[in-house]
């Protein structure tokens, strides 16, 4: 089945691309990389006391990825690889029972061939072309990445992971990617995934609820399905100063509510959803700025949103505004030593059971010194803010209290990538 697969895949390759050049060929090569990081942190958040359990504020934590990456050329010119991103991904254990945290998973696999003239295609599970490689503006390149590194490791509960969108927000779902060649210093990109869900089969062992592969449920889940993606690209430079700018668009449907009769008859599931994203940055004499900005009908963190109904339920649904999110950062590196500051601010419908609008915000400041190739020391401080009226963060319900909670991090650390 293996080798049909294969045959199948380069006869599929070669009618896309087209005889191309005669080339030198290159047996597929084998190598693996990654990385391992390891980090104090002190952290300091809102809710770090509850049902008589208070948590510390000092931790080790420590973290690797191992990637196996196959590439190769074919006689026509044609190139091909594989990569296979393999990570420690289960960082937190309810019950003093649950499996290691040090658990491992796939994270991206993908196989691609690419031509100079038709450019590449791209199969597997992996971030599209806005959320992965055209994303432009979110300047992460010093400490572990600011308001989209490591710090998120160190937070508990409500703090977690606010409403922020930055590469990988979108799960890696299996899809089809495609990126064209450079016209003029122009690029563009599209993808496509039937559903959000990752892995080797449909992600479930019986039809329920839970599957990936869900078309419908009564009442309605708010899961994607039909995810679309777009992008264009431009990237020059001129005296010495480098630019990039992009453009793209996200949007999905979602899982249809399959009740035609009773009291969920009326309730739609969810809205469709669509995300509209620009960004640009410039680089020169070491400094790197960007800007990134993303609006549209979806709630944080590009997820869809419920819509008002009127089965069941119709009436707790009140708020299903737009969302915006505007991201900051600037970098400077000398030599070894690279520090940067970035900050973002959301605006979405947060809890769509109550009628205030959620406000995210977070900024940060850190550095890192490369020791030797590969091998670097950092630093980070992050402080995050989350605000809505009459939804409690730390209860995840409606309520009078705890509307605003806060966390600061700083950490410190070593890593080495290979």
């Amino acid at each position: 089945m293996r080798k049909i697969l294969l045959a199948t895949t380069a006869v599929a390759a070669a009618a896309l691309f087209g005889p191309a050049e005669a080339a030198a060929q290159e047996a597929p090569t084998v190598r693996v990389g990654g990385y391992f990081r390891f980090n104090y942190a002190f952290t300091d958040q809102d809710g770090s006391s509850l049902n008589g359990n208070n948590t510390g504020k000092n931790d080790f934590a420590s973290d690797a990825e191992v990637h196996v990456i196959v590439s190769g050329k074919a006689a026509n010119g044609i190139s091909y690889g594989a990569t296979i991103e393999i990570q420690e991904d289960q960082n937190r254990q309810s019950t003093a029972t649950t499996a290691t945290k040090t658990s491992l998973d796939i994270d991206e696999q993908y196989v691609w061939v690419a031509s100079p003239t038709f450019g590449q295609l791209r199969v597997g599970d992996e971030d599209g072309p806005v959320t992965g490689a055209f994303l432009t503006g979110i300047v992460t390149n010093f400490g572990t990445g600011g308001i989209d590194g490591d710090g998120y490791d160190n937070i508990i509960g409500a703090n977690q992971r606010p409403s922020y969108y930055a590469g990988g927000a979108l799960a890696d779902s299996s899809k089809v990617i495609y990126s064209s060649p450079d016209f003029f210093g122009f690029d563009f990109g599209a993808s496509f995934a039937f559903n959000n869900g990752e892995g080797e089969d449909s992600g479930c062992e019986a039809v329920s609820s839970l599957c990936d592969r869900l078309g419908s449920s009564p009442g309605g889940i708010l899961r994607q399905r039909n995810e679309r993606q777009a992008a264009i690209r431009y990237r020059g430079s001129f005296g010495g100063v480098g630019l990039q700018a992009m453009a793209g668009y996200i949007g999905s449907d979602v899982v249809n509510n399959s009740t035609v009769t009773g009291p969920l008859s009326g309730q739609i599931s969810g809205k469709q959803m669509s995300a509209y994203t620009v960004g640009a940055q410039l680089a020169a004499y070491g400094f790197l700025v960007g800007g990134n900005y993303i609006w549209g009908d979806y709630n944080g963190g590009i997820a869809p949103m419920a819509r008002r109904g009127s089965g069941v339920g119709a009436g707790t649904i009140v708020d299903d505004r737009e969302a915006s999110q505007i991201t900051v950062g600037a970098s400077y590196t000398i030599q070894a030593l690279t520090v940067g500051a970035n900050a973002y601010y959301v605006r979405n419908a947060g809890s769509q059971t109550v009628g205030a609008e959620r406000k995210d915000r977070a900024w940060s400041v850190g550095a890192n010194y490369t020791l030797a190739p590969g091998l670097q020391l950092v630093a980070e401080y992050l402080n995050i803010q989350r605000k809505e009226n009459g939804f409690d963060f730390l209860a995840g319900s409606a309520g009078a209290a705890n509307n605003k909670v806060g966390t600061d991090v700083f950490l410190t650390g070593v890593r080495i990538a290979f």
